[in-house]
């Protein structure tokens, strides 16, 4: 991939993308004038945008559409070249030149002196944040402009990690990896149950098993056909959910912690009685609203329930690290930026099987 090419900004400064209005259903193809960035920031070539249900979310507006009040360039999964940079940002941020391939940690937190969660580890939680696609303009768009804080140079370049992958990677991996190391600090001697192998449930699989070298790692779907595909990952069982509770009796597992990927009242409910007393069940799918909980069954196993949003800038580069080495292998499938309202359209009615990031 010729570099000089994608740094070289077309001569009538123009590009599409697919913008948020409130209370849309989908997106709306535009064409815009290219961000020229702040003092602060700098211009990425978008090389490839992730697909999340996030987005189907926004475009729901019973759902995250609700709290919408402003129109911007969707896509919160984003990997490219820096093309343009910022006044400030040869000063503050050397490593950061035009031609430099980067991922963005579009949680967007300050990281201000004065913000006490920036300043602990905490970004994912800042509460000054403004996320990138989720409120203010991200990457289904051909360019974008993002503060230099929040980029994290890919390694190996694009030979070792292609786009696709470092985009879906800032939330389909980061996601689980920051509720499996941070939050929940899966040990070499846990058993692990992961309820629901779809785009992050896989993930979490390799984490647990690659990067985190939990004992025995169990995984669990509604879907025959992703069984398999856990197996390929690093599980070291996969069953069907109906088969579940059989399963762990029969081969006398004690499962330390569940990561309810799902996160709908079904697999909450399957993830508090499967979980062996004094356990962890930790919640990071968003499938259901909202969640019946029975205090005194919790109580009766001294079970400890928790969840996690997204992850930090940090994170992101262990993740990509990981990515790296070769012990977590994403599955991501491409299509056109074109294709993007068909691909939220497939997404909403359960036709894709991997992650999909849109190509520009």
């Amino acid at each position: 991939m010729d570099i000089s090419q994608l740094t070289a900004l077309p001569a009538d400064r123009r590009m599409i993308g697919y913008r948020y209005y409130p209370q849309a259903t989908e997106p709306v193809r535009e064409e815009a004038a290219i961000p020229t960035p702040n003092d602060d920031e700098v211009l990425i070539r978008v090389l490839a945008a992730g697909v999340c249900h996030s987005d189907i979310g926004l475009l729901d507006p019973n759902g995250l559409g609700r709290i919408a009040t402003t129109n911007y360039f969707m896509g919160h999964e984003n990997a490219g070249i820096i093309v343009a940079l910022g006044s400030s940002v040869p000063s503050a941020y050397p490593e950061l030149v035009v031609g430099l391939y980067v991922a963005v940690c579009s949680v967007n937190a300050c990281f201000a002196a004065s913000c006490p969660l920036c300043q602990t580890g905490a970004d994912n939680l800042c509460r000054k944040n403004r996320f990138l696609g989720l409120g203010c303009d991200g990457a289904f768009a051909q360019y974008c402009a993002v503060r230099a804080a929040v980029i994290v140079p890919v390694p190996g370049g694009i030979q070792r990690i292609p786009p696709a992958v470092a985009a879906i990677a800032t939330d389909a991996v980061l996601t689980p990896y920051h509720a499996m190391k941070t939050c929940v600090r899966i040990e070499p001697t846990h058993t692990v149950l992961v309820l629901g192998v779809g785009g992050l449930g896989l993930n979490a699989v390799a984490i647990a098993k690659h990067c985190l070298n939990a004992h025995c790692v169990l995984a669990c779907d509604t879907r025959q056909s992703s069984l398999p595909q856990a197996l390929e990952v690093g599980a070291d069982h996969a069953v069907l959910s109906d088969k579940l509770l059989q399963f762990v009796e029969g081969a006398q597992l004690s499962i330390d912690v569940v990561f309810d990927f799902v996160g709908n009242q079904a697999s909450f409910d399957t993830a508090v009685s499967v979980v062996k007393p004094c356990g962890k069940v930790h919640i990071v799918g968003l499938g259901a609203a909202t969640l019946q909980v029975t205090p005194l069954v919790w109580m009766n196993k001294d079970l400890m329930v928790g969840s996690s949003f997204w992850g930090t800038k940090r994170e992101l580069a262990e993740v990509l690290d990981a990515i790296a080495e070769g012990k977590i292998k994403p599955r991501v499938e491409t299509r056109p930026l074109d294709q993007c309202v068909q691909v939220l359209d497939d997404l909403r009615n359960g036709k894709v099987k991997n992650r999909i990031a849109l190509i520009p």
